[in-house]
C-alpha cells in the first residue's frame, strides 16, 4: 500500500512536464550554421532541471547544462561547433560549420531533479546536410528548364507568323486568280494618222461644210 501511494505522485510529476521540439525538420548546407529550439513545460513550480542534446545514432549525449526555471543561461561552448543556450522557457542548441556527419534526428531531453525527479523528451528535429554542389546542381537544372521554355515559346511565336504570313499570301494568290484573262491581257495603243490621212480628213470636211456646188449640165 505504501508502494502505490509512492507511485500516484511520480505518475502526476510526469505528466506535469512537456518536452517540445522546433522546428521538425532543418535543412544546412555545409560549412552552415543551424539553430534547433527546445521547449520546456513545467505545470508546477521547480528549482532545477537538467537538460541535454541528443543525437538518436546510438543516442550519444552532445550537450548537457543544469539550468534553472527564471535566470537566463548564457551559451554553453559543449563543443567547439556546439553551443547551448537557455532562455526560459526555451533552450537552444546552435550548430556551427556543419559538416556531412552531422545529419541525423536531434532529441532534447529534459529530466527534473528538484523537487523530484521526472523526465521528457521532444519529439525531436531531423537534420539534413547539403552541399553547395547540390545547390549549384539545382540552380542548373531550373537555369536549364527556363532556358529550354524560353526556346519553346520562341518557336511558337515564329511558328505563328509564319503561318500568318503564309495565310495572308495565300489569300492576295486566290483574289489575283479570280480577275478575268482580259485583265491580265496588254492593252493595245492606238495607231497615230499619217499626214496623207489628216489631209483626207480635213479635205472630207471641207467638202461637207462649204457650199452646194453649180449642178452640171
Amino acid at each position: 500500500m505504501w508502494g502505490l501511494g509512492v507511485l500516484i505522485p511520480l505518475l502526476g510529476a510526469a505528466g506535469a512536464l512537456r518536452v517540445s521540439q522546433d522546428p521538425g525538420e532543418a535543412r544546412v548546407t555545409v560549412g552552415g550554421r543551424v539553430a534547433l529550439g527546445c521547449q520546456v513545460l513545467v505545470a508546477e513550480p521547480w528549482d532545477l532541471l537538467r537538460l541535454e542534446w541528443l543525437k538518436d545514432v546510438g543516442r550519444r549525449v552532445l550537450c548537457t547544462a543544469r539550468l534553472h526555471p527564471t535566470a537566463p543561461h548564457p551559451p554553453v561552448p559543449c563543443t567547439p561547433r556546439l553551443r547551448l543556450a537557455w532562455h526560459p522557457p526555451r533552450a537552444t542548441l546552435s550548430l556551427h560549420q556543419a559538416r556531412g556527419d552531422d545529419a541525423g534526428r536531434y532529441l532534447c531531453r529534459v529530466t527534473l531533479e528538484i523537487p523530484h525527479h521526472s523526465t521528457a523528451t521532444g519529439n525531436g528535429t531531423l537534420l539534413s546536410i547539403s552541399t553547395a554542389a547540390d545547390g549549384g546542381h539545382q540552380a542548373g537544372l531550373v537555369w536549364g528548364l527556363a532556358v529550354a521554355l524560353g526556346g519553346t515559346a520562341l518557336l511558337l511565336g515564329l511558328a505563328f507568323l509564319g503561318h500568318r504570313r503564309w495565310r495572308r499570301n495565300s489569300d492576295a494568290g486566290i483574289y489575283l486568280n479570280m480577275l478575268p484573262p482580259s485583265a491580265w491581257a496588254p492593252k493595245k495603243l492606238l495607231r497615230a494618222p499619217t499626214v496623207m490621212e489628216n489631209n483626207m480628213y480635213q479635205g472630207g470636211l471641207r467638202g461637207a461644210w462649204g457650199p452646194p456646188g453649180t449642178p452640171q449640165p
